[in-house]
């Protein structure tokens, strides 16, 4: 396709989903200037920029961003570690799987918020908990789509291992990870997307400290619905921002990948 074209087209596709929204806003606070909904419950759009304006500016809300971010980044990155460790391991070995095959997939439908009890016990309802409730949501993905990226290497690549004896690290770098690398991609991009969204839900049900999360609570209590509005808005944006980064790396890598392979 045509750079310039494709280039349109994400304009064209991007002006249409914006539509939405906008019309939306506008009839919101159409809405609420006739008085027709309770301000104190709907805060109209208008005051949501204002409480955006202002958030902008606070020093506390970015300090409560940066935690949140840093918070994220340590669960995502034992959760992609200990899934990317695992998944190699059960996609090599039949053995494995048919040990903790079942058990692993048995525990997929347990909702990821029935850990919350267990984690507080265990490892404590603090920053602890926190981050290992991360790290979970961010493992899985990573452990499944690892695991069936290594079982669908070609016969013509393990035959290779085979006939030149490779070593197990030297296996792991030039054939495994290459070969299962889309496979592993995309469950570290799924990852990227619930490590952040397990941030949020760890700042809402563990105990209280700095995070978006947190603000987000305490502007609730407080009946401050556009600063939870405006808060939502922030933490929607850096879900995008991150699936969009990554979805550049990941695009990156398997470019390379194809290239290697010509």
């Amino acid at each position: 396709m045509n750079t310039r074209h494709w280039h349109d087209t994400r304009l064209g596709t991007l002006g249409l989903g914006l539509a939405f929204p906008a019309v939306l806003a506008l009839v919101w606070q159409v809405v609420a200037n006739k008085g027709i909904i309770d301000p104190s419950v709907w805060a109209s759009p208008w005051r949501v920029a204002l409480a955006v304006s202002s958030q902008v500016q606070d020093p506390q809300f970015w300090a409560d961003l940066g935690a949140s971010l840093w918070r994220d980044a340590q669960g995502t990155a034992l959760g992609i570690l200990f899934g990317l460790t695992a998944g190699l391991a059960l996609g090599r070995s039949a053995l494995l799987r048919a040990y903790f095959g079942p058990t692993l997939d048995a525990g997929k439908a347990v909702p990821l918020f029935t850990w919350v009890p267990l984690l507080s016990v265990w490892v404590g309802s603090g920053e602890g908990g926190k981050i290992t409730f991360i790290a979970i949501a961010a493992s899985i993905p990573v452990l499944f789509n690892t695991a069936e990226g290594v079982l669908s290497l070609e016969p013509r690549h393990l035959e290779l291992v085979r006939l030149y004896h490779l070593g197990l690290i030297t296996r792991i770098r030039r054939v495994v990870l290459p070969g299962a690398g889309p496979g592993i991609l995309r469950g570290v991009h799924q990852a990227v997307l619930y490590g952040w969204l397990a941030t949020i839900g760890a700042e809402f049900l563990f105990e209280a400290g700095n995070g978006i999360g947190t603000n987000i609570m305490g502007a609730r209590d407080l009946y401050a619905l556009d600063v939870v509005i405006a808060d939502m808005m922030a933490i929607g944006l850096v879900g995008v921002v991150l699936d969009l980064s990554f979805g550049h790396v990941e695009r990156y890598l398997l470019r390379w990948r194809e290239d290697h392979r010509t």
